[in-house]
């Protein structure tokens, strides 16, 4: 079974009829920054209820969702879906996936270390597809920093990411490893950086086994990528080996959808 790759981000009025992106032979992940969920109240509600039925993914890994009470309300408002969401923070995590997919279970992993996920522990969705087990683990790194890794800081934004990012890998390589395995969501820092100040220098250092599916979006154009107005894109989905033939066209399957093209400009997205 393909594999469909979308990162999206922020949030929306909406003005289109609609967004071809899903296919019924292909099974397609979003994540999605939601912006303080709902930004804009009943109108934010109404807006991301109607760009998920366009969209039609099966899956949606959310960040950003301040009001839980809304989320649920957004939630019951969409017919063919079922939602999750943290409750820990002002900036939580949640899922929004297809009442026919069979879902296992959701939970947070890697609880101590709660510091270098900046109180935003990964939120994992396990699941069976196509007679195959997934797991999705949704994340919403520290931001900020100046750019330099510093490892002899401990309060180092950059820091804080690589060792994120070093926690998550060696958890999935000890749990996850006969799984198909996607690390998604605003994980707040650049893939294209330089190898000395780069965070993601323990996927990027195993290419055996694993796979920065996005790599390709930073060297198009500023447009396409997932926050285009910082310019940055700080959103992607890596994968582990067990997807890799999933995954048959690189280019084609993973991309940004831009909202903002339906809408008349990014500032009113």
């Amino acid at each position: 079974m393909k594999k469909l790759l979308l990162i999206l981000l922020c949030l929306p009025y909406i003005g289109f009829a609609q967004i071809n992106f899903s296919s019924q032979n292909s099974f397609d992940i979003i994540t999605w920054n939601l912006e303080w969920f709902p930004k804009q109240g009943i109108t934010t509600v109404d807006s991301v209820k109607r760009i998920i039925e366009i969209i039609d993914a099966e899956i949606i890994a959310l960040q950003e969702i301040n009001n839980i009470s809304e989320f649920n309300q957004l939630v019951n408002k969409l017919d063919s879906y079922n939602g999750y969401s943290t409750n820990t923070s002002s900036l939580n995590l949640g899922y929004i996936y297809k009442k026919t997919l069979n879902i296992d279970s959701i939970y947070t992993i890697l609880n101590s270390e709660s510091y270098f996920f900046a109180g935003r522990l990964p939120l994992v969705m396990e699941m069976e597809y196509g007679e195959e087990d997934y797991v999705i683990i949704n994340n919403h790194f520290k931001c900020c920093g100046d750019g330099i890794l510093d490892f002899s800081n401990s309060n180092d934004e950059e820091y804080r990411r690589f060792s994120a990012i070093s926690l998550l890998k060696t958890y999935i390589d000890s749990n996850y490893s006969d799984k198909n395995v996607l690390i998604l969501g605003d994980l707040n820092d650049l893939i294209e950086e330089s190898y000395i100040n780069n965070v993601f220098t323990p996927i990027i250092n195993d290419s055996i086994n694993y796979l920065i599916a996005d790599k390709y979006i930073p060297f198009q154009n500023t447009v396409d990528w997932s926050y285009p107005t910082w310019p940055s894109h700080l959103d992607h989905i890596i994968i582990n080996q067990n997807l890799f033939d999933n995954l048959s066209n690189i280019y084609q399957n993973v991309k940004t959808i831009r909202i903002d093209n339906y809408l008349g400009s990014f500032q009113i997205y």
